[in-house]
């Protein structure tokens, strides 16, 4: 294989792995900001029953359901106990 060629064929196979990495950097680093974001939508639905808005608690759950993401178990559970206080609220008041 002619020199320039060869050497043109080197600089292609690095530049691929290169954009090959940098693609998963990027990837890894997204996932990472995702996973950031859906851990502090669940921290807002703990903050509002805290407060005892277990309705707002429950959107803050259902947010992450909307977008696509498994809840973990412990926040499913979570969820349930809101929504049964929700409800108890709502027959204590009603």
């Amino acid at each position: 294989m002619p020199r320039a060629i060869s050497s043109r064929v080197r600089f292609m196979a690095n530049n691929r792995r290169d954009i090959s990495r940098d693609k998963s950097e990027r990837v890894a680093a997204f996932e990472a900001k995702h996973a950031a974001i859906i851990a502090r939508t669940l921290g807002w639905a703990d903050e509002a029953a805290a407060r005892h808005d277990y309705t707002q608690a429950v959107r803050w759950v259902d947010t992450v359901r909307g977008l696509g993401h498994d809840v973990p178990d412990e926040y499913e559970a979570k969820r349930q106990g809101w929504l049964d206080a929700v409800d108890r609220d709502r027959g204590a008041h009603g």
